[in-house]
């Protein structure tokens, strides 16, 4: 199954803790959304990633090919269903292709938060590693952390 990371996920040493045998597949963009922080993360300690719908705004991130118990440990991690909620959704990979994936996107986020220095240099990390635009890694640069 493909499973389109947006948040600290992208990055591939965090991503193999909980998924071993995933694969990279592609990057992708998901179109009519926009990346947004919410809550407060007791192991990040800040904001956590989630997406939103935003007409003409595009979020992205990489796709990845994980197993059911992958998923199962990844619904765990992200605290499905309670937190998150998984959600297919129809990303575009860099050659055109729409392929469906699917995405954790955060149930009831409550109030918007700014992710940590820490978190935010991951998901950073996770876009410079897989090729992501540079103009969505400046954009995730210029994220203003909480201090």
């Amino acid at each position: 199954m493909l499973y389109f990371a947006y948040g600290s996920n992208m990055e591939r040493v965090l991503l193999k803790r909980l998924c071993p045998k995933a694969k990279f597949v592609t990057a992708a963009v998901l179109s009519d959304h926009e990346l947004a922080f919410f809550g407060n993360s007791t192991m990040w300690g800040g904001g956590m990633a989630t997406i939103r719908e935003k007409p003409g705004h595009q979020i992205e991130g990489v796709v990845w090919e994980i197993n059911d118990a992958e998923r199962k440990a990844l619904d765990e991690y992200e605290g499905f269903p309670s937190l998150y909620l998984r959600q297919e959704m129809q990303v575009r990979t860099p050659s055109g292709k729409l392929i469906a994936a699917f995405a954790y996107i955060m149930e009831n986020p409550g109030r918007e938060t700014p992710p940590s220095k820490r978190y935010k240099q991951l998901l950073i990390s996770g876009a410079e590693e897989h090729g992501l635009s540079e103009k969505y890694i400046d954009f995730l640069e210029s994220i203003r952390p909480l201090t």
